[in-house]
Order: structure tokens, then C-alpha cells, then sequence
């Protein structure tokens, strides 16, 4: 990155999405980027309350042990009418103040608009004509084009707007009937291993699973206990899921040899690929035993594991969830929802994971994993992962 638009061209990509009415601000040290953080931008605000603004802005960049330095970008469609005073430029100073007092200078702040972009800090016209760049300059960046070669995507930021169609050969979910209830057999400790492998299986490929291995999915996300194992299979893989539910008592006891005894469902795995895929699972039990699964388990769930996620099987969770959301069922649109908002909240995307989670409550009020996430998130926690470099997500991956 040698120029703004570099910089700025790399942040949809890091974060998904064209930001809305928000602050960036991301690290820079050792040659590299750092941390990037995105929050709303505030409205207008006492100093004392602008200044808890700017120190809890400042919190999250700290984590970065290699931050020597800081830039600011303000997404907002408010119109710079005067060169001096730019929108949002209390909320820059702020920061600024911040950031010094932690030894981390800003090295400029942009203010990105709907057509132009230019920076907050400079009143000269010879580097920074007046009114600004077109924003095509940043998309049109080298690193922007360098990351779009790359395979890197950016969506909008309404959650709808980025469902896109159904892919080629897979039947519309919205054309489906209605799942029948399963009996409550269906969920004996067989049954639910032979799920888990499917969703193990699934999870561990980049192809969109075919329809039937989708009806089988969306019914196992019926089964709060099935919905947590299949989050932590994303999270750590398929062995730490069924430890974990082993562990945590919400399979029945697990007889010594049962996994030659699994169920072919419908859209799964067959009987002996699923059995040795839980034979594998059973023979490798994770350090600790029981008590360090259970613990391991419930840290997925609160973002904070000991390991880091594998971010590449959560990615594929998220695509799932977003062909299941289009379901007519509200049983099965509501765990979608309530799983895209544990995502992004894994994510640290706090705003985005709101959203989701407030749709799955519209969709199903009361639903308990909803509302206690949203609990957690409108009270402003941070996932452990997402307050750390090495476990935090990046959309680019290697690309970065």
C-alpha cells in the first residue's frame, strides 16, 4: 500500500462490506496493517461522552502489540460544506487525543462520501484539491484490483442485499414443503452423531451442498443442542463438537462400538462413512477429558476458545445460513438468523450481528440463543477472538 486509496480500497475488503455511517480505524506497524475496527459513528455528543467515544475506540486498537501508528476513515453521506470544518471532525479530534495519549499518532483521517473522498486533515490544495477524489479511485486502487484478482469480494451492508441467487442446479428453498416434526427417537445418540458427521462433512468442503443434505441441515437446526455442535464443528471441527455434547450431557450415554450402528438419514453420509468419521472422533478424545471439552465447547459459543477458529469453516457455515434464512419456516429462519448473528458478532461486527439478531427475533419472539446473544452484543462484549490479531478474522485471508 503506497497511497490513501490503497488503504481505503483494502477496507470493504476486510470487512466485507462498504462501511455505512462509520468509523475505521485501523493500525499500521512493522509494515504491515494491523487491527481494523469499525464502529457508528456517534451523534453529536458531549465532550466527556465523545472522549469514553474515543477511549473505547481506543481499547480495541491497543490489542495491537505492533501498532506504532493510526489512520481514520469517516464513511458518512453528510455533505463538507467548509474546507475547515469537515462532518465529524470533533469525533476525529477526539481520537486524536486518544490515540496520542497511547503513543500511537494518527497519520491522517479521510472523510469517504457518496461521490468523493478526501482527507480530514489538510487544507492544501496542491495535495488535496477541493472537493476531493472520486470515489471510483479507490475501487479502481491497485490493491483494490490486486484483491479482486485475488478472488476478494465486498457486499453492501444490508444483510438482504447480499443473499444473492440460489446456486446453479439447487432447488429454491422457498419452494420447499414443510418439514414434518421428528419424533423425539430421532434425536437418540446415533441419530445425532450421524447429523454431525453430515454437517463435519459439509463444513469441510468449499462446494454448496446439494438440496437434500440441505433439508437435512435445516431440520437439525430444530435441535438447540445439534445447532450449538454444528457452530462448534465450524468453529474447531467435528471431533470437539461431539466431545463437547458428550460431555456436556445432551446425548444420552454413548455406548462403547455404537457408531457402527448409525442411521443413513436422508442427505447424509452413508452408514459406514459416517461411522468411521465418529469412530475417528471417539479414539481421539481431547486433552483434559471430559471437563476440558465441556469448558472448550462453551468457549466456542462466547467467541473465546483457547484456539483459533478455523475461520474457513465458519465462512461456510455463514453461506448456509444464508440459503436458509430464505425458508418459509420460522423454526428454521430463526436459528439461521440467530447463527448469522453469532457469526458476526465471532467476527466483531457488532452492528451487523444486531441486526440478524433482532430479524430472528422478529421471526420467532422469545427464541432463547436470540436473546441472550443480543443480550450480550447490545451490551457491547466483544468477542474474545476478535480482540486479538492472531485469533481475529480476516475476510481475505491471505490476500491481506
Amino acid at each position: 500500500m503506497r497511497e490513501p486509496d490503497d488503504l481505503l480500497g483494502y477496507i470493504p475488503h476486510a470487512l466485507g462490506e462498504w462501511p455505512e455511517e462509520s468509523l475505521v480505524a485501523v493500525t499500521v506497524g512493522a509494515g504491515s496493517v494491523g487491527v481494523s475496527v469499525r464502529v457508528d459513528l456517534p451523534g453529536p455528543l458531549e465532550q466527556a461522552a465523545l472522549a469514553r467515544f474515543a477511549e473505547t475506540v481506543c481499547s480495541h486498537l491497543a490489542s495491537d502489540p505492533l501498532a506504532d501508528s493510526a489512520v481514520l476513515a469517516v464513511y458518512s453521506a453528510a455533505e463538507w460544506r467548509k474546507l475547515d470544518d469537515p462532518p465529524h471532525g470533533e469525533t476525529v479530534t477526539a481520537l486524536q487525543l486518544a490515540l496520542g495519549d497511547l503513543g500511537i499518532p494518527v497519520l491522517d483521517a479521510w472523510l469517504v462520501g457518496e461521490r468523493t473522498w478526501r482527507s480530514m486533515l489538510c487544507e492544501r490544495a496542491e495535495c488535496c484539491p477541493w472537493p476531493g477524489q472520486p470515489i471510483e479511485s479507490i475501487t479502481a486502487s491497485r490493491v483494490g484490483a490486486e484483491l479482486v484478482y485475488r478472488g476478494s469480494s465486498f457486499g453492501p451492508g444490508a444483510p438482504s442485499e447480499r443473499l444473492g441467487a440460489s446456486p446453479e442446479g439447487l432447488e429454491s428453498p422457498s419452494r420447499w414443503g414443510r418439514l414434518e416434526d421428528c419424533p423425539d427417537a430421532w434425536w437418540d445418540p446415533c441419530t445425532f452423531s450421524a447429523a454431525l458427521a453430515a454437517w463435519d462433512e459439509t463444513l469441510s468442503t468449499g462446494r454448496m451442498p446439494h438440496h437434500e443434505r440441505l433439508r437435512l441441515l435445516a431440520a437439525s437446526l430444530l435441535r438447540p443442542a445439534l445447532r450449538d455442535a454444528a457452530v462448534v464443528a465450524a468453529a474447531l471441527g467435528g471431533a470437539s463438537a461431539w466431545q463437547g455434547s458428550r460431555a456436556i450431557g445432551v446425548l444420552d450415554p454413548w455406548p462403547a462400538g455404537s457408531c457402527g450402528n448409525l442411521p443413513a438419514l436422508a442427505g447424509g453420509l452413508g452408514a459406514a462413512e459416517a461411522g468411521q468419521r465418529v469412530r475417528g472422533w471417539e479414539e481421539r478424545p481431547e486433552p483434559g477429558g471430559d471437563v476440558d471439552a465441556a469448558l472448550e465447547f462453551g468457549a466456542v459459543i462466547l467467541g473465546r476458545a483457547r484456539n483459533r477458529p478455523q475461520w474457513e469453516r465458519i465462512d461456510r457455515l455463514e453461506r448456509i445460513m444464508r440459503v436458509l434464512v430464505e425458508r418459509e419456516e420460522p423454526e428454521i429462519r430463526a436459528p439461521a438468523l440467530a447463527v448469522l448473528g453469532w457469526i458476526f458478532w465471532a467476527r466483531g461486527r457488532g452492528s451487523k450481528a444486531s441486526g440478524f439478531l433482532r430479524r430472528a427475533l422478529s421471526t420467532a419472539p422469545g427464541y432463547r440463543f436470540a436473546d441472550l446473544l443480543s443480550r450480550v452484543v447490545d451490551g457491547g462484549e466483544v468477542a474474545g477472538w476478535a480482540r486479538s490479531p492472531e485469533t481475529a478474522w480476516r475476510r481475505i485471508g491471505e490476500a491481506a
